[in-house]
This record gives C-alpha cells, sequence and structure tokens, in this order.
C-alpha cells in the first residue's frame, strides 16, 4: 500500500485529503505543521508528500529544501499545494525540486491524478535501483566463479554441462538487461558481465577437451566458440488485446530472439503451457481465470514431471501480489507494465533456476 504524507496546518484541508486518497487505497499520514513532516520524514518511509507552501513557522518552502538535502525528487516525490494567487512560489518551489503542484481549493480529480504519476515514476526508479543491486551481486558471483575456477581447473571436467547451461542463461538475461539500462555505468557493468561469464564459459572447455581422450584431442585445432543464447520462449496471456500489443511490442525491440505466443485467457494460457516449454509465462491475474490459469499450470508440471516455468503475474497496483504468489506466481509487477521492468523480469527468469526466484519482482 503506498503512504502518502499531508502536511497541512489547516485540520478541514487535512481530514477531506485524508478520506480521499484512504478511498483510492493510500495510507494517509498527516502533519499539522512543518517541523513535524520533518520528523516524520526523518523517521518513516514514504512515497508521496502532498505540502502545503503557507504555513507558519518552518513553511513549505524550508521544508522542502530541507528534504531535498537528503531524498532526490525520485527517492521522495514532493507535490507542493498552493493558493492560485501565489505563482511566485510555485516556480520558486519547482526550482527548488519539487515534483508537482495543486492549487487551492484542491480539484480532487487533478490531486489524485498528479500524486498517481509521481507514484508511478517513483515505482519506476525504486525497480531501476534493485535492477542495478542485482547487477552488482551477479558481477561479485561471477568474479568469485573465475578465482574459482582458475584455481581447480580440474575439476570442472565432471563439472562441464552443469557449468555451461546456467551460463547460456546468463549470457543471454546480459543480452536482455543492455535493452533495459541506458546509463553509462549499467552498460559498462553488463559489459563486464558478459566478458566474466565467456571466459568462465572458456575455462570450462578447455578444461574438458584437456581431460579427453588423444583421439578427442587431435579434433582439436581451436578452443571451442561460445555458442549464442538459445531463442527464448515466452507465452503471454492477456484478455486485454491492447496489452498483449504492448507486450509484442516490447519483445520485437528486444536485442534477443524471442518467440512469442500468446492466450486471451488463463484456462487457454494453461492448456498451451501443457504442450510445450516455455523460458517465461506472463499472466494478467485480473482476468477472470488468471490465477486459475496459474493454478492449473502448476498442478499440470507437477502431476507430468514437468520442469517448473517461471511465472510473472501482473495486477493493477500490486493489488493481487499476494495472491498471485499463493497461486504459484514466481514474480509480479504492477500494472501499467513497463518496458524496462518487463524486460528485467525476463532477464531473471533467464539467468537464474525457476526455483530460485524471488517472490515478488
Amino acid at each position: 500500500m503506498p503512504r502518502l504524507l499531508v502536511v497541512d496546518d489547516t485540520e478541514d484541508n487535512r481530514i477531506i485529503l485524508n478520506r480521499r486518497f484512504t478511498r483510492l487505497g493510500y495510507e494517509v499520514v498527516e502533519a499539522n505543521d512543518g517541523l513535524s513532516a520533518l520528523n516524520l520524514i526523518a523517521r518513516e518511509p514514504f512515497d508521496v508528500v502532498l505540502l502545503d507552501i503557507m504555513m507558519p513557522g518552518i513553511d513549505g518552502l524550508e521544508v522542502l529544501r530541507r528534504v531535498r538535502e537528503t531524498h532526490t525528487e525520485n527517492q521522495l516525490p514532493v507535490i507542493m499545494v498552493t493558493a492560485k494567487s501565489a505563482s511566485e512560489d510555485v516556480v520558486e518551489a519547482l526550482l527548488m525540486g519539487a515534483n508537482d503542484y495543486v492549487t487551492k481549493p484542491v480539484d480532487m480529480e487533478i490531486a489524485a491524478a498528479r500524486v498517481e504519476m509521481q507514484l508511478r515514476r517513483k515505482r519506476a526508479e525504486d525497480h531501476s535501483r534493485a535492477a542495478y543491486r542485482e547487477l552488482e551481486q551477479t558481477l561479485t558471483s561471477l568474479q568469485g566463479s573465475i578465482e574459482q575456477a582458475q584455481n581447480k581447473q580440474a575439476a570442472l571436467t565432471d563439472l562441464g554441462p552443469e557449468v555451461r547451461a546456467p551460463l547460456d542463461g546468463l549470457l543471454g538475461a546480459a543480452k536482455v538487461l543492455t535493452k533495459v539500462c541506458d546509463t553509462p555505468d549499467l552498460k559498462k557493468m553488463i559489459a563486464v558481465i558478459e566478458t566474466a561469464a565467456q571466459s568462465l564459459d572458456r575455462l570450462v572447455a578447455e578444461a574438458v577437451l584437456d581431460e579427453a581422450p588423444p583421439a578427442r584431442k587431435a579434433k582439436k585445432t581451436k578452443a571451442a566458440p561460445v555458442l549464442p543464447p538459445r531463442k527464448v520462449s515466452v507465452l503471454s496471456a492477456d484478455a486485454d488485446p491492447a496489452r498483449r500489443h504492448g507486450v509484442r511490442l516490447v519483445f520485437a525491440e528486444a536485442d534477443v530472439d524471442i518467440e512469442l505466443s500468446e492466450a486471451h485467457s488463463g484456462a487457454e494460457a494453461a492448456q498451451i503451457a501443457a504442450g510445450r516449454p516455455f523460458d517465461l509465462i506472463l499472466m494478467n491475474v485480473e482476468m477472470g481465470d488468471g490465477l486459475n490459469g496459474i493454478r492449473v499450470i502448476r498442478r499440470t508440471e507437477a502431476e507430468v514431471g514437468q520442469r517448473r516455468t517461471p511465472v510473472l503475474a501482473v495486477s493493477k497496483d500490486g493489488a493481487a501480489a499476494a495472491e498471485a504468489v499463493a497461486a504459484g506466481a514466481d514474480l509480479h509487477m504492477p500494472m501499467p507494465i513497463t518496458a524496462a521492468g518487463l524486460l528485467t523480469a525476463l532477464a531473471r527468469a533467464l539467468s537464474r533456476e525457476s526455483d530460485d526466484l524471488s517472490a515478488v519482482a
């Protein structure tokens, strides 16, 4: 549940905003002055702040200035509330780092839309930071693997197939992430991951060839080439043709060979998944039978001994995340689906064994 901090010295204003946003599914916390707001922000996490400019004592502009000393615009969006005539205050607030503003008397429809817009931006930023942390962890793990491989190369003879299998997925994941990350630091880190994975694969190949019988060695002319990742197979299940089209466009732009199948319901998705393996199933659990579709897929896998397929569930604002995980989903993403979030989820599915996937993306 998103947390909203409402800062206003007028009690009636706070009550109206509290009731409105509580009905919209927000957890609302109130502060009646600037000092109380700063203390709350220092102690508790918030997703968005609605901040009145005109307050006695520490006014809204001073609160904003202090907040921006510790929180960026992406980390904590702040929407200023001001009188229509105070245009100079609005300009000053925006220059100081306010994300947006609304005027008094507050139009509740406009206020709700602007808070929702800032919340979506913050979620996208949070997902990007999570992807960055995951890339750092992957890089650290790869560096450790290469050190072990160099010290114990002989032991890789029996482990060749087991090591190569996740390497294919890892290289495919790095290739997908290249489409998601548009900052120089992230692209540099992905390049290091790809280089490290390919180096580890060459070490495995050399170790296997060195332990091979003489006849096999005679055929060796150079190190075995690193095969490109195989075609990625994805099933997209959604009753809304517009959302299916959006998924189709995202994957069409990905620098990876993706074979996309589509289903119009959870039941159809379960039927298709029973007939062939997929690398990822994207399931809208707000369809009438979306959750049941996941349950049928998991039941079928157990009955026939089929390998568990990663399932990415999507729902509005993450409302059905807990139900989706209980039904058998591995990952969850709130709507609207972003290209970055979708490709990151695909990369996670490719780079890990499905049983090790996190419950919530």
